[in-house]
């Protein structure tokens, strides 16, 4: 049915990929990623051929999942709409297993993923995708693709604030502690950006998902108040509130008063997707932090980076981890650092791939961080173009998308309610030269 499977970036990288067809290789997608960065109207179609091979994707958190078609299977009787609606499954699995889905995230729990291809495409034959039925046949454990990612501190929304996993996700969605009476609103968002030398953002694309786990027995409704309507209309008049692309409720969810009140019936430890969303193309975006730099002259052989970095998110807000990466010039031997702002700030260099990169832990919202790195042997007129700027930031996201009320029916007496709220980066390259 399926010849070969594979999950890919949208700058056109294989992340992950299982071959079913012996006489295959990997360069059986090559056609798929041409199609794609040579498709004048966007995305593809969901199902075309080309090259003599048959595809058929699903785009899911910024990741395109696709599958490679038998010729003449039962599946080209039927349509494509059953493989389309397995990826979908797939994805949901892995989502509820992996929690977070980034490139880095599919990158480190690729053990375990090719455990749940293996047990719902069995030699390319789709099996059926549900994870209490997947669980017994899952060894590996969740891999955290961040350090920072396990333990947050987080907001006291409520009057409360606890250490907890950095989102309901980060656990197994069928770990079920029955004498906990807790409820986890988690509200995620992922940033792909491109900033200029300025620090002026060219492009990005922000999507994000709201994200229910319950433990309570019994099935209580939830009913979520936002502070923004999740809709794809245009509002009359002027409007301050977010603007959306593209909105997705998930199974089961009620939705009113124009997408600001949304009601699901939960299920005892399982975590359920309330919406998921992507920012519109002309919504400002407001970036966590902005990042400036330049390199000047020390002497003939070494030249100096300057590097600063400021949080954007405000007073009340931290962020666990923020590392920047950037490639030394060619001829770099060594490097000499220092550094100002937080304390826990950390400059390191690879002689190996000529790359530094630079560290803080526990970076607080509204304030600056400063490194200055002298490049020995690097040449005087040496500088350096461009990098890639991970974090995350915990109590904050882009769209301002607010959870104000939350309410279970029946009331449940002695419960503790814990709103998050995470930003994390997929893909973030600035300029700075």
């Amino acid at each position: 049915m399926l010849k070969a499977f594979c999950i890919a970036s949208k700058r056109g990288e294989i992340l992950f990929s299982s071959i079913f067809a012996p006489t295959l290789s990997k360069a059986v997608f090559h056609p798929f990623l041409s199609e794609l960065s040579s498709s004048p109207h966007g995305d593809p179609p969901p199902a075309f051929s080309k090259e003599g091979q048959d595809y058929v994707y699903v785009f899911r958190d910024d990741l395109y999942w696709v599958g490679v078609v038998s010729s003449g299977s039962l599946t080209q009787q039927c349509g494509q709409l059953l493989i389309t609606e397995s990826l979908g499954q797939l994805h949901r699995v892995c989502s509820g297993l992996c929690g977070i889905l980034t490139q880095h995230s599919i990158t480190a729990n690729a053990t375990l993923i090719g455990e749940i291809v293996q047990e719902s495409m069995n030699g390319g034959f789709l099996q059926l995708q549900t994870p209490d039925k997947l669980q017994s046949h899952i060894y590996s454990r969740v891999v955290a693709a961040k350090e920072s990612s396990a333990v947050i501190s987080t907001p006291g929304l409520f009057g409360l604030e606890k250490s907890a996993p950095g989102t309901a996700a980060q656990q197994s969605s069928l770990i079920v502690d029955t004498g906990k009476r807790e409820l986890y609103v988690d509200v995620v968002e992922k940033v792909w950006a491109s900033v200029s030398v300025e620090g002026t953002v060219i492009r990005a694309e922000v999507t994000g998902s709201i994200q229910v786990r319950c433990f309570l027995p019994g099935n209580p409704t939830l009913a979520l108040s936002l502070n923004t309507s999740l809709s794809t209309l245009p509002q009359e008049g002027f409007s301050t509130g977010t603007r959306m692309s593209e909105v997705e409720f998930g199974s089961g969810v009620n939705v009113g008063d124009g997408g600001r009140k949304v009601s699901v019936m939960t299920v005892p430890g399982q975590e359920m997707t309330i919406a998921r969303y992507t920012l519109a193309p002309d919504h400002p975006h407001l970036l966590p932090f902005t990042l400036t730099g330049s390199t000047a002259a020390l002497t003939p052989s070494d030249a100096e980076l300057k590097l600063k970095l400021v949080s954007n998110t405000g007073m009340g807000t931290v962020s666990p981890h923020v590392t920047f990466h950037v490639s030394a010039p060619p001829t770099t031997a060594a490097i000499m650092s220092r550094t100002s702002g937080p304390r826990d700030q950390t400059v390191t260099f690879s002689p190996d791939n000529k790359t530094i990169k630079w560290t803080i832990s526990q970076f607080p919202g509204g304030s600056y961080a400063q490194a200055f790195i002298r490049l020995v042997d690097s040449g005087g007129n040496a500088s350096v173009e461009s990098g890639e700027l991970d974090f995350e930031v915990s109590r904050w996201v882009c769209s301002g998308v607010r959870v104000e009320n939350v309410k279970l029916t029946p009331h449940t007496e002695g419960l503790n309610k814990w709103v998050r709220y995470l930003t994390t980066s997929d893909s973030v390259s600035v300029r700075l030269t």
